[in-house]
């Protein structure tokens, strides 16, 4: 299932933070290094409206990243997404996963400044590798994949939803590709094969348990997403071989 060449793919998430500091291009080059080909990271946007890459609202000290430059930022180790996407490995496949969520603190209600921001940074770089969007914001996703409809978006769920009333809810709000948790209800062989015989990809979080790889690959999911890329592809690498 599009975008992923190789089944199932390994997604760094947020890079091989185990060997670096999450969401940095270190931490993304180590994924690449270890032999995956996809890294998921996570965008928020600063107090002077740039993307950024950086998974939490705040900063270790509690400040929202919204109530902060860009360059304020930068000096607390956290990168600019266009930096980023700059210093990336040539074919690596990046999942840019939009934070806009009820219950943070720069949750901005019907506010899609951030999708406009990737939007304006990806257009001109569709070509240059494999890319997926997400959001757990369905009304994020939305934005997304209409802003760029060549670029398949992602609805991220978790466990409150099963597999089949999540990719119900995605397909409504313009999703191609639904991620489900890892213990998520209805992550079983008949329902991952009736979403591809929707034209859905299944692509499971977090993943780092060796047995549980095995058994997402016999599920036939399309990408596992984990903390631990290396010994994923190894994993992968040997059971191929038998």
């Amino acid at each position: 299932m599009f975008p992923f060449y190789d089944a199932p793919a390994v997604v760094g998430h947020r890079g091989a933070p185990h060997v670096a500091p999450e969401n940095t291009p270190a931490a993304f080059l180590a994924a690449w290094e270890a032999g995956a080909r996809w890294v998921e990271l996570d965008v928020r946007r600063s107090a002077d409206d740039v993307p950024v890459v950086h998974h939490d609202p705040t900063t270790p000290d509690g400040t929202p990243l919204i109530e902060q430059t860009a360059h304020d930022l930068s000096s607390l180790g956290v990168w600019g997404l266009e930096a980023v996407l700059a210093d990336l490995p040539d074919g690596l496949g990046v999942d840019v996963e939009i934070k806009n969520n009820p219950g943070e603190v720069d949750y901005q209600e019907n506010d899609q400044r951030t999708v406009e921001l990737v939007t304006e940074l990806l257009e001109g770089r569709i070509d240059e590798r494999p890319w997926m969007t997400s959001s757990f914001n369905p009304l994020t996703v939305s934005a997304i994949a209409k802003a760029l409809p060549s670029v398949p978006a992602g609805l991220l769920h978790l466990g409150t939803l099963s597999l089949a009333q999540a990719a119900n809810f995605g397909v409504e709000y313009g999703a191609q590709i639904i991620c489900p948790p890892i213990d998520a209800d209805g992550l079983a062989p008949a329902e991952v094969a009736a979403l591809h015989a929707e034209g859905l990809a299944v692509f499971v979080w977090t993943v780092d348990d060796l047995d549980e790889v095995l058994r997402l690959v016999r599920l036939g999911v399309d990408a596992i997403c984990t903390n631990r890329p290396g010994e994923v592809v190894k994993a992968l690498a040997d059971l191929a071989a038998g």
